[in-house]
């Protein structure tokens, strides 16, 4: 925790976790879809002795709900009843964090039936089972850093295939090309992209540091795994100094990158390793990441680019 450390202390610390994909189900290759309970439960026990501001789960909360996954996503064929056990046993979970906490979507999270029980469509449905009103991107302030989470709306496998949605998504992957052509993938939609600049323009006015919370990576190199239109996207961020970091799940190995001082941070995912969970501490000059139960040997220690540095006078 933040008093055990050395140096300046943090201006607050948050718990950070990426791709628990929960389900009561037998382990399909070296994946074990059943043990996201006890390790996000074991995760909480460490973080709620700790002096925490908050808590997020960057996407893919769960592994596959109400669907025959054996047949995801060439068909998907729904399991009677639709219960939504999955996300509910992992929520139930997920919410014995003692803090506030957040939700990321990711492409698991849609990996769902077309409609629900009561005939509600995606994505609407999994709004509400994941407990969202009407969309899934958001923003908030915290202690003088501004935070946006961002939702991977663009991609058929989040919509009803009856809707225009669907059809325009499945049109957009069907042309896409090269490497970051992953059916797991997906875009930012252009009236998302349309609301993230007015966050963004706001925060720099305001002079926040912002940090961009979104499942899928965006920095090079580009692959299956990647955001479909980070070129576009990475246009938009450089355009705004004060984003300080992209932070995110999706790719379960991680990874890091530079972009004209931005920092892009992929969290390993849960998923695969047990010990897969962080403690992130933000000041005004850096943010620092810490893995599971060390907090004493950061995994990263990141220095901030932003704001610039004031020259003295001569």
């Amino acid at each position: 925790m933040a008093g055990e450390q050395e140096g300046e202390a943090p201006v607050f610390s948050i718990a950070a976790v990426a791709d628990i994909q929960y389900a009561d189900t037998d382990p399909r290759g070296a994946r074990e879809p059943r043990e996201g309970i006890a390790r996000i439960k074991n995760a909480i026990s460490h973080w709620n002795k700790r002096d925490l501001d908050w808590g997020v789960v960057l996407g893919d909360i769960i592994d596959w709900d109400d669907i025959d996954y054996g047949k995801f996503p060439k068909e998907t064929i729904a399991i009677e009843p639709k219960r939504w056990q999955h996300t509910r046993d992992i929520l139930a979970a997920w919410n014995t964090l003692n803090v506030p906490n957040y939700k990321v979507l990711g492409n698991h999270d849609y990996y769902v039936p077309y409609k629900d029980a009561d005939g509600l469509s995606k994505p609407a449905s999994v709004f509400r089972a994941f407990g969202f009103k009407d969309k899934a991107y958001y923003e908030f302030s915290h202690k003088g850093y501004r935070f946006i989470v961002l939702d991977g709306d663009m991609s058929h496998l989040n919509y009803d295939i009856e809707s225009k949605e669907y059809k325009e998504a499945k049109a957009h992957y069907d042309s896409l090309k090269g490497p970051a052509r992953g059916i797991w993938s997906a875009g930012i939609s252009i009236k998302q992209m349309d609301w993230l600049k007015g966050v963004l323009a706001d925060a720099l006015n305001k002079k926040e540091p912002t940090v961009i919370m979104c499942h899928y990576p965006m920095h090079k190199p580009y692959g299956s795994h990647t955001l479909f239109n980070a070129v576009e996207m990475t246009t938009l961020l450089n355009q705004f100094p004060n984003v300080v970091m992209w932070l995110n799940g999706h790719n379960h190995s991680g990874g890091y990158a530079n972009i004209e001082g931005r920092h892009h941070l992929n969290l390993k995912g849960m998923q695969n390793e047990a010990e897969n969970w962080y403690q992130i501490d933000f000041s005004p000059e850096s943010i620092t990441i810490y893995q599971a139960e060390d907090l004493k040997t950061p995994k990263f220690e990141l220095e901030l680019s932003w704001p610039p540095k004031e020259n003295p006078e001569k």
